[in-house]
C-alpha cells in the first residue's frame, strides 16, 4: 500500500480551511488543516496566499500560491503537478535515497538496490520525522492490522541496516526506539 501524500493547508478563513481540507481528503491526501503559521516539515506540500494565511517553513517542501476564488479542479490539477514535479528522494547519511528509482547512491557513485518494501519503509520514517509504531509500518507498508502477530518488519529492518548502515552492529541511520523505528542522520 502506498503512503498517501501529506499536504500542509493554511488559510485563516475556517468555512474556506474545512470545505478544502475535506476536498483534498476526498481526492486521497493526508491533509493537516491550520489557521496560522505552521512548520511543513514531513510535508509534500505546502502553500501560500490561498493556503496560508501566515509564512510557512518550506525548507524542501514545495509551495503551491494560487489566488481566491479558487476552483476545485484548477486546485487539484496544480497539486498534482507539483507533486510529479517534486523529486522523489532525500538524504540519509551519506546516501541519496531515490524513492521512485528505488536506489540508494553514496557519494563516490556506488548504488545499492532497494525492495519495495525496504522503500516503502524508508519514505515512511523520512515523512513522520520522528519515531514511527511498529504497528504503524505494519499497517502502511503491509496493511497488517494491529492483532497480525509477525517478524516481517524485523527482518525487512534486518536486511534494510545490512544495505545502509556503515556498520550494522552499531546501528546510527535506522534507529530504533522506544516503541518503533526512526532514521538517523
Amino acid at each position: 500500500m502506498a503512503p498517501r501524500h501529506r499536504l500542509l493547508l493554511i488559510d485563516d478563513d475556517p468555512v474556506l480551511r474545512q470545505t478544502l481540507a475535506e476536498l483534498l481528503e476526498g481526492a486521497g491526501y493526508d491533509v493537516a488543516a491550520v489557521a496560522g503559521p505552521a512548520d511543513s516539515t514531513g510535508f509534500d506540500l505546502g502553500g501560500f496566499d490561498l493556503l496560508v494565511g501566515g509564512p510557512v517553513d518550506s525548507g524542501e517542501v514545495p509551495v503551491l500560491a494560487l489566488a481566491k476564488p479558487v476552483r476545485p479542479r484548477t486546485l487539484l490539477g496544480e497539486i498534482g503537478r507539483c507533486l510529479a514535479a517534486r523529486p522523489d528522494g532525500f538524504a540519509l547519511g551519506p546516501w541519496r535515497v531515490d524513492l521512485a528509482a528505488r536506489l540508494l547512491a553514496d557519494p563516490t557513485g556506488r548504488r545499492v538496490r532497494l525492495t519495495d518494501k525496504e522503500a516503502a519503509i524508508l519514505e515512511h520514517l523520512h515523512r513522520a520525522g520522528g519515531v514511527v509504531a511498529r504497528e504503524t509500518l505494519l499497517a502502511e507498508v503491509w496493511g497488517y492490522s494491529a492483532h497480525v502477530d509477525t517478524h516481517t518488519l524485523e527482518t525487512h529492518i534486518y536486511r534494510l541496516r545490512r544495505k545502509i548502515e556503515a556498520d550494522p552492529s552499531n546501528v546510527c541511520l535506522l534507529v530504533t526506539e522506544a516503541g518503533g523505528y526512526r532514521l538517523g542522520s
